[in-house]
């Protein structure tokens, strides 16, 4: 048994040393915090294979299906993706959106014709990173709801963005953010300090926007490219950040799964009670109806 700290509450834990093999190294001083490796990572998200960007950076592939309350870490241990919550009865279960559209306002259209979505919370992680200042760009494109005079046009996405468990962006909303137009592209850029070898980015829905226009299951947030980049350190941090490291490192990500088993059953129950409310809804439509 591990006793383990969550950085969702603060709280300590103690849970079984099961962890799958590539987050071993998450429970112990090799190499993802101890001896970082990495300054920099890219993600396709929704991607089957790596794309060379124009920026020269790798984007590494990000097409593992991701159930509700689960998630991915790389063969590499570079980065690591979650998922929490359930879609309301969704049509499209693999958290994964596609275009075939071209992007005329980017040289990198092809890392827009995928993106990866979640019903609650998507959080990407990076690890093993030197300490330092990092640069964080969030690429995004609206690619399911259409920019036509349809009424398939007016379903809103928006969620919040957090990095390093501050808040970055509220109610952010793709469209808004292009003057309404549908695939086309938008980046946020941010400058950010690395202190424990690991980077958090957290994309959540916040309980706004539309649910059910056009299809159900395809609010939430969703993120197409992302590239976290060093400006520049050692990787060296003085002996009190490596002592404040201690607890982050034997809890990183197994703290990550715990807030997502939570989540997850609290994202079930509210599913269920939507979908109960709904069903009363019809019935007593029904009802008017015949009457």
């Amino acid at each position: 048994m591990n006793h383990l700290y969550s950085p969702c509450d603060q709280t300590i834990y103690v849970v079984p040393s099961i962890l799958p093999s590539r987050l071993n190294c998450l429970q112990r001083d090799t190499p993802c915090f101890d001896s970082p490796s990495y300054s920099s990572f890219a993600v396709d998200s929704g991607g089957s294979r790596p794309i060379r960007g124009s920026d020269n950076s790798i984007y590494e592939p990000d097409d593992a299906s991701l159930p509700v309350a689960s998630y991915y870490v790389t063969d590499s241990t570079r980065w690591g993706v979650s998922n929490i919550g359930r879609f309301m009865d969704p049509s499209n279960g693999s958290y994964i959106i596609y275009t075939s559209r071209q992007f005329t306002n980017t040289l990198d259209s092809e890392l827009f014709q995928t993106a990866r979505m979640s019903p609650s919370s998507l959080r990407y992680f990076g690890i093993g990173l030197k300490n330092g200042m990092y640069s964080v760009v969030l690429q995004f494109a609206e690619i399911f709801f259409p920019d036509d005079e349809t009424w398939k046009s007016v379903g809103k996405r928006i969620f919040n963005i957090y990095i390093q468990g501050d808040l970055k962006e509220t109610d952010f909303d793709i469209k808004k953010q292009t003057n309404g137009k549908s695939y086309t592209v938008i980046q946020r850029q941010y400058t950010v300090e690395v202190m424990n070898n690991f980077i958090d980015i957290h994309l959540f829905w916040a309980g706004k926007g539309t649910c059910c226009i056009p299809e159900q299951g395809f609010y939430g947030p969703s993120i197409s490219a992302l590239s976290v980049s060093s400006y520049g350190s050692n990787g060296e941090g003085d002996s009190g950040s490596q002592r404040n490291s201690t607890i982050s490192r034997t809890g990183l990500v197994v703290g990550v799964v715990v807030c997502v088993a939570v989540l997850g059953f609290l994202a079930f129950a509210g599913a269920f009670v939507w979908r109960q409310k709904r069903r009363r809804l019809e019935v007593e439509m029904e009802g008017n109806t015949n009457s």
